[in-house]
């Protein structure tokens, strides 16, 4: 080894008042008899941490700064691994002082510091300024922040730690296959593979059947080209090929060709090469977008939603009735249904998709309008009533009657939406409502959460849906752009409707009903949905006003990471939930199936 050679080598300065401590072997001192813990041999202990660890040390435990706080320690990379030492490396951490191995992140660095002189020196200076013509450069350190996971009980299961590790601990590369299971990233669903493993790929799976996962409520967040759309592609690919039966309301008309295979040379070599998997269309694929809507999809299926399968909240929230006009509306559909109930008999909560069939609600929208024109009911009203049934009427006809989302004589020879065939496993519907306008969209992602609701409510998994010999799946619903559904500036206006996706999303997910909230403007969706979404894949945010909510409401990761999030490339994301003993940094795959891109 030449001068220059020497003078780059990184090294860990030793105490000189300890002279047993030797750079070669600086364990000796800790090699007493070591008695057993627990009916434990722990030098046998010993030689089995060594035994799994990789070969190899990538460094070791520095001593503690002033700011030095519970969960991280400062590491120093060995000289020759310092390429190795980066961000979202995964470590094992061999303490044989305490006699117990940590797994640990590195989550900040690599850092550099020149060794012999301060960075702010005249030399050091010179050398960084004209380090070309420098023969004699300034040795350094390697240096970062490691964030304490956890220690391992008996090699095999991660649990919480009371302590830290010692000064001069052993710092190694984690072996991915412990990775996987110590992680729990196991399981028949494949969503990608952790960040900065692309040598040795390490996949992200999650089960299917693990209550940790889907059950629960997913938020995905993201700006506009960061992947959201994408990791609703690969969570509804494969929830489906796990037969859930999957719901996308779909505002921007993105999924309606998921039929189709992936057509992007460059998500496709992705796939090939990294996941050896080939693009593939979903096989039960359908698409409905409401009547006076339309779609890029090749066979869509137009429907309509009967009104009076709608909470009458909600409508009065949808279309911002006056006291006077909710109190004079709910008038209005008690006589509605009397003057129905007089004419033929009626299958009240059917669900017919052929028209040629009795009408199966007890009124319709064009009913509620004929009530409140000339009618018995209208004749008795005083004056002022009057008026507010003209409001009431205009609302009636103008916003919901024009939008042919609703039952009324434009749309009389439109089906309703069947919602029995929402509910097939492996089967993804669209609901392409991308041409419709902001209130006729906001009654039919209402109609589809409450009907699907009440299905699962009424039928356990695996049991028999009335009327069909189909076995009730489990359901993942989608709500793309959940913000332009119910947003903080109309939540106040929009109460019912929240308080209805609160209790459909709490009581849903023990019925196995998911719902995965989507935005691109998390600054906007209000408080009480962040508290419904467990688990979170947090793509890139640059806005504080956007990352601030999702922070504050997304407890369990640390510091640094955080700092990554407006730095996170398309695909990337941090994905925390309960299935995942910590917050993961994820690639995530590309999808199979086709998207368009309306970015």
């Amino acid at each position: 080894m030449d001068k220059h050679e020497h003078e780059m080598e990184i090294y860990i300065e030793m105490p000189d008042d300890n002279p047993a401590i030797q750079q070669e072997d600086r364990f000796d001192h800790m090699k007493a008899p070591k008695p057993k813990a627990d009916g434990l041999d722990i030098s046998s202990t010993e030689e089995a941490m060594q035994n799994t660890l990789f070969s190899g040390m990538l460094g070791h435990v520095n001593f503690d700064g002033g700011a030095a706080d519970n969960t991280t320690l400062e590491a120093v990379a060995a000289a020759d691994h310092r390429k190795l030492f980066r961000r979202e490396v995964y470590v094992g951490i061999k303490d044989t002082e305490q006699n117990i191995e940590f797994l640990g992140r590195i989550v900040q660095g690599p850092f550099h510091t020149p060794h012999e002189a301060g960075t702010d020196s005249a030399s050091t200076g010179k050398t960084t300024q004209h380090s070309k013509r420098t023969k004699h450069k300034p040795s350094y350190n390697v240096y970062g922040n490691i964030e304490i996971l956890g220690q391992l009980l008996h090699g095999e299961r991660l649990i919480p730690t009371p302590t830290r590790p010692r000064p001069y601990s052993e710092i190694t590369i984690f072996h991915p296959d412990r990775l996987r299971k110590l992680l729990n990233l196991e399981g028949n669903m494949l969503l990608g593979s952790l960040m900065s493993y692309e040598e040795q790929r390490v996949e992200v799976r999650v089960h299917s059947e693990n209550k940790n996962i889907l059950p629960l409520n997913v938020g995905i967040f993201g700006t506009v080209g960061s992947g959201k759309s994408n990791t609703v592609q690969v969570l509804v690919e494969e929830a489906s090929n796990a037969d859930w039966a999957c719901v996308v309301i779909d505002v921007e008309g993105e999924f309606v060709r998921m039929n189709e295979p992936q057509d992007r040379p460059d998500m496709n070599l992705i796939l090939r090469e990294s996941y050896s998997i080939a693009p593939q269309g979903r096989q039960d694929f359908r698409v409905y977008v409401p009547s006076s809507g339309d779609s890029d999809a090749d066979d869509p299926s137009y429907f309509k939603v009967p009104i009076s399968q709608l909470d009458i909240s909600i409508v009065s929230d949808i279309l911002e009735f006056s006291e006077p006009e909710f109190r004079l509306y709910e008038r209005a559909v008690e006589a509605t249904q009397r003057t129905r109930l007089k004419g033929p008999s009626l299958r009240q909560g059917a669900v017919v998709s052929d028209e040629t069939d009795a009408p199966a609600y007890p009124y319709t929208l064009a009913d509620l309008i004929d009530v409140l024109l000339d009618s018995a009911f209208y004749i008795h009203l005083d004056d002022d009533e009057k008026s507010t049934a003209n409001t009431l009427r205009n609302k009636l006809y103008y916003t919901l009657g024009r939008s042919g989302m609703l039952d009324w004589t434009s749309t009389e020879l439109t089906p309703y939406l069947p919602v029995n065939d929402l509910l097939v496993a492996g089967r993804v519907s669209v609901f392409d409502v991308s041409g419709t306008d902001d209130r006729s969209r906001n009654i039919a992602i209402a109609y589809i959460l409450q009907s699907l609701f009440d299905k699962v409510t009424e039928t356990a998994v695996g049991e028999m849906i009335p009327d069909t010999d189909v076995p009730r799946p489990k359901v993942l619903v989608v709500i793309e752009e959940v913000h332009t559904f119910v947003s903080k500036q109309s939540v106040d206006k929009m109460k019912s409707v929240l308080d209805n996706l609160q209790t459909i999303s709490r009581r849903g997910r023990k019925r196995w009903l998911s719902l995965a909230l989507v935005s691109q403007q998390p600054g906007h969706v209000p408080d009480e949905l962040f508290e419904l979404t467990n688990t979170r894949f947090i793509h890139q945010l640059k806005s504080a006003m956007n990352i601030a909510p999702v922070k504050q409401t997304t407890g369990g990761v640390h510091e640094a990471l955080w700092s990554t999030i407006p730095a996170l490339g398309p695909g990337q994301c941090l994905l925390t939930g309960r299935t995942f003993r910590n917050p993961l940094l994820v690639n995530i795959r590309p999808a199979r199936s086709k998207r368009l891109l309306t970015d």
